[in-house]
């Protein structure tokens, strides 16, 4: 496939295809070290009912988690015969491993082709695969109203992205992705498939940094609604929109090279309505995350970079139970190490 896009391009631009084979390759491996307080995302109730029902923990002994993720990435760039135009390649590929949980343990991956034809001007494809990730335990309620089973979902999400200037260092970013968030069994009444659009304006002030603004739609539908057994009576499906606002100060802050933060607000509305079943029917939830970063380049092919996350969760229900229940905090702290390489055949 790769080859036919080079030679169709080569065709288009008339330069000889051999020549595109030519380009270096940019690798990077990185390694990650990172902490998680509360891996399973557990309420403050849960917390402090785990002491008396170990089946909440699902055999894990800590809430928090020390965790590694090692990264192997690498990017190509073709310059065609306009010197305005491009063709990247890129391929990434992560391992992650917690520690102090054995059950968030998976690998995750992404593939880019993106065509550039100037300044902030550019069309994008990706897929992305997110392998069996772990959430937690939860009942198992085909087969019991108390046994617990390890629920793990797998992402595969395909998306179409373009960008391009609306003024001088102003631009606007939009995609459509198609997702596919299938469960592992016994889950598989969760499964989902969710279509989202988003539409992001960012501004680079000279002297400073760049800002952006993002607003993002999706609608999931459960596919498997009332297709399995006894779970699958409850509609899972939901709608978001979620906003999104990043700063990043380019300008040095102390040792550091850059700087930046960020503020995400997600509102999400599920389509369950069943009155036997309160602890989902009518309910929403409102998630904020804070992010903040900083980038230190070592040397020419050393870069670190640190980030913290602070997350909460305000689950809103007619039932101040289920709210208690649902709501929950979290932070996450990471420090990634990143060394470039270059490969060159000529």
């Amino acid at each position: 496939m790769k080859l036919l896009i080079i030679f169709l391009f080569s065709l288009l631009c008339g330069q000889n295809w051999m020549n595109y084979l030519n380009s270096p390759i940019k690798w990077t491996v990185g390694l990650t070290n990172g902490y998680d307080n509360n891996v399973l995302r557990l309420s403050a109730v849960e917390k402090k009912d785990a002491a008396l029902d170990h089946t909440i923990m699902g055999g894990e002994d800590t809430f928090d988690s020390h965790y590694a993720r090692f990264s192997f990435s690498g990017l190509q760039k073709i310059q065609l015969k306009d010197r305005k135009k491009q063709i990247h390649f890129y391929a990434k590929g992560n391992v992650s491993n917690y520690s102090q949980n054995e059950n968030r343990r998976y690998w995750s991956g992404n593939l880019k082709a993106i065509y550039r034809w100037g300044s902030y001007r550019k069309l994008e494809y990706s897929i992305r695969h997110l392998d069996s990730y772990f959430i937690r335990h939860y009942v198992d309620r085909d087969i019991s109203t108390d046994q617990t089973a390890s629920c793990n979902f797998t992402d595969r999400e395909q998306r179409i992205l373009a960008s391009y200037p609306l003024q001088r260092r102003l631009w606007a970013t939009g995609f459509v992705s198609y997702t596919q968030r299938y469960f592992d069994k016994p889950f598989t009444e969760f499964d989902l498939d969710i279509v989202t659009t988003a539409l992001k304006v960012s501004k680079k002030i000279n002297g400073l940094g760049t800002i952006a603004i993002e607003g993002k739609y999706g609608v999931a539908d459960n596919i498997t609604f009332g297709k399995t057994a006894k779970a699958s009576d409850l509609d899972r499906s939901y709608k978001h929109f979620e906003w999104y606002i990043p700063f990043s100060y380019s300008q040095g802050f102390g040792v550091l090279d850059e700087v930046g933060i960020s503020l995400r607000r997600d509102v999400r509305q599920y389509k369950a309505e069943e009155l036997n079943d309160p602890l989902h029917s009518g309910r929403s939830h409102e998630e904020v995350k804070w992010d903040i970063w900083g980038e230190k380049d070592l040397s020419e092919k050393l870069t670190l970079k640190a980030s913290l996350r602070y997350r909460k969760r305000t689950t809103n229900s007619q039932f101040d139970w289920v709210s208690d229940l649902k709501t929950f905090d979290q932070v996450q702290a990471w420090v990634t190490l990143e060394w470039d390489m270059i490969y060159d055949r000529y």
